[in-house]
């Protein structure tokens, strides 16, 4: 009897590792579906490849925006509140989803993003500089991108509110 449980068992353990480890959540970005997924922030439509921009929280559900900058006061709003496992924007050449954190971001006010704040995210530096070279603009790292989202979108955000 004692073998027929231990067959039992190295049969079946692998079976359960597997289905464990397939309901494990997802790390990385799940798809935006443009045109019809909506921001979390603004509650646009997110329409352009070039700035969809996704937060996950580590039970895996995505939040996803139509821009850098709704992603960035969204997490900057919720980061003591949710439990955020990353954060993901698109390189603006290929439109992959890389780490927000460690991308090279471009604030130029001639290439504007969806909503007015001109940031765009890049791969590579080589890839920030073939775009800089044609629209121009600063570069800035992730903590310089909540800096000035926090200046000049939360600041007036919560100046309005408290002006009504």
């Amino acid at each position: 009897m004692r073998k027929i449980i231990i067959k039992f068992i190295l049969l079946i353990a692998p079976a359960v590792i597997f289905l464990i480890s397939a309901c494990e959540k997802k790390s990385g970005p799940v798809p935006i579906n443009y045109g019809q997924d909506e921001c979390a922030y603004c509650r646009m439509k997110i329409t352009d490849p070039r700035y969809g921009s996704e937060l996950l929280l580590k039970t895996g559900k995505p939040y996803k925006f139509d821009s850098i900058e709704c992603m960035t006061a969204f997490y900057l709003e919720n980061k003591d509140k949710l439990p955020i496992a990353s954060l993901w924007v698109p390189d603006f050449l290929s439109k992959e989803f890389i780490p927000a954190k460690t991308a090279f971001y471009l604030h130029s006010k001639d290439l504007p993003s969806p909503m007015g704040l001109n940031l765009s995210a890049h791969k590579t530096l080589e890839n920030l500089n073939k775009v800089k070279q044609k629209y121009g603009g600063e570069q800035l790292k992730w903590k310089d991108v909540l800096d000035l989202v926090k200046k000049e979108w939360l600041s007036k955000k919560h100046k309005k509110m408290h002006m009504h």
